[in-house]
């Protein structure tokens, strides 16, 4: 995983690009902590056909499922009252 600070990626952008090009991500950095990917267009044309794909995959799925067998209002509550919740913190 090829990693670069942003003041270094604003310094070397063009070779950064270039890189880029033989299909390889680069993860930039602020302070040591990973910020953004940069992706080459090929990468990032999968990614988003990949997503379009799932969406329209789930789609068809939900399309094709039978209206008795879809869950109720009050069925879909019970669910989401039942399920545990989870802590989380921003903070590491």
């Amino acid at each position: 995983m090829k990693t670069s600070t942003i003041a270094e990626a604003k310094n070397s952008l063009s070779q950064l690009i270039h890189q880029l090009e033989s299909d390889e991500a680069i993860h930039l950095t602020r302070h040591g902590k990973p910020v953004a990917v940069m992706l080459s267009e090929a990468n990032y044309q999968k990614l988003t056909q990949k997503n379009n794909g799932l969406f329209q995959a789930i789609q068809q799925w939900r399309s094709q499922l039978d209206e008795d067998s879809a869950l109720t209002e009050a069925e879909l509550k019970n669910l989401r009252a039942a399920s545990q919740s989870r802590e989380f913190s921003w903070d590491e």
